[in-house]
């Protein structure tokens, strides 16, 4: 069976069979181990004397490796893998081999004025259409030849455009989604996301699908004109401020001012006692992290993740998940007819007659006959590529 790879976590991992293997990415290995050779050398800091005559400085120097990790990954016909990698403010786009997964890179392109979010390859030119993220909280879609470190911008604007998407059968046809933004003083707004389809060659752009109280994200194109994609219900939290949110803002005000300054001095007690101050009064940390694992960030919506796989284990799912039945696989034919062929589902890709999809606890795939098999169990896959 050709390759399948899958994201989970920040991390990458190849599906051989039905075992889970890490793949090794270099270029992210190497930059975390720089920037852990670079505090080491600053460790006189934060230790013996050091640290003394550093006082309170020095806190701000330990080593944060959260913001590096892949992003988005491509298959070639050479049995090779492209993937792009979030390094702190800037990216690396590197080659690499599926034989051998432990050979040395190629690199492909290394910038550090933007951050590639998403990807799609182009076997027939040797190109890529990233999602890049340029400043604020904008997005746009570039293309990028693998022989040329230069990128060509495709859009513009306060907007995020993602998940770029070529046509099989011409990929001059570019379809992407995208949402717009609104900047308030506080806080910024998100438009419902829209799918587009671009003409590379002539310029001219097509919304396919667009709805005020929906989501419409993460375009694939099959080699019929079928185009598939994931709708949710529109939602932005805490995106759009009421007269009533205002009001609670200022009563609670002061509420949030002393649980600022208790967790700094917990911070400080945590750092120089081993102990915080947290432990010994108030709610029971136990419930604390529950909460945080039942309340999960999905695609930039708050799920509640046991009562979603609770109900959809009371529904007599094969394979329940974690993401709401309200989140559907759509399939739109050539004559624009949408059909539901699944619920449930945070990310999906498609490869020959089969569906790859998760629901946020399993990699699942359906074959031409409608039927189920479970490929492997990891939670949150944000991208499926095969």
């Amino acid at each position: 069976m050709a390759a399948l790879l899958y994201l989970s976590n920040q991390n990458l991992y190849l599906l051989d069979g039905n075992k889970s293997i890490t793949v090794p990415c270099q270029a992210i290995d190497l930059y975390k181990k720089n920037l852990v050779e670079i505090q080491q050398r600053k460790d006189w800091k934060t230790k013996g004397t050091g640290a003394q005559f550093m006082g309170a400085l020095s806190q701000n120097d330990e080593v944060d490796l959260n913001h590096i990790f892949p992003t988005d990954v491509a298959l070639t016909a050479d049995h090779k893998m492209i993937y792009t990698a979030c390094l702190q403010e800037g990216t690396s786009i590197n080659i690499k081999s599926l034989t051998d997964l432990h050979e040395t890179e190629g690199l492909v392109l290394r910038k550090n004025d933007f951050v590639v979010q998403d990807m799609a390859y182009d076997e027939s030119k040797k190109r890529l259409a990233l999602s890049v993220h340029t400043q604020g909280y904008e997005r746009h879609i570039c293309i990028l030849p693998l022989d040329a470190n230069r990128t060509q911008y495709l859009t513009e604007g306060d907007c995020q455009d993602s998940n770029p998407c070529f046509d099989p059968r011409d990929t001059m046809q570019l379809y992407y989604d995208s949402c717009g933004l609104a900047y308030g003083e506080h806080r910024i707004a998100y438009s419902p996301k829209e799918i587009f389809h671009l003409d590379m060659g002539t310029g001219d752009l097509q919304t396919i699908a667009s709805n005020p109280k929906y989501d419409f994200f993460k375009p694939k194109m099959d080699g019929q004109g079928n185009l598939y994609f994931i709708k949710r219900p529109y939602s932005r939290d805490g995106a759009h401020q009421s007269p009533l949110t205002t009001f609670k803002d200022i009563i609670f005000a002061p509420f949030k001012i002393i649980r600022a300054i208790v967790g700094w001095l917990d911070f400080f007690t945590q750092r120089y006692t081993g102990e915080s101050l947290k432990t010994t009064s108030g709610n029971n940390p136990a419930k604390s992290q529950q909460k945080s694992e039942e309340e999960l960030f999905v695609e930039g919506n708050l799920i509640k993740a046991q009562q979603n796989l609770e109900r959809n284990q009371k529904a007599g799912e094969k394979y329940p998940g974690m993401i709401p039945n309200s989140w559907e696989l759509i399939k739109m034919t050539a004559s624009g007819e949408m059909i539901v062929l699944k619920k449930g589902v945070m990310s999906f890709a498609l490869k020959d007659n089969s569906i790859f999809y998760s629901n946020g606890k399993y990699l699942v795939e359906i074959d031409q006959n409608n039927n189920e098999t479970l490929r492997v169990e990891a939670k949150l896959i944000s991208k499926i590529i095969c």
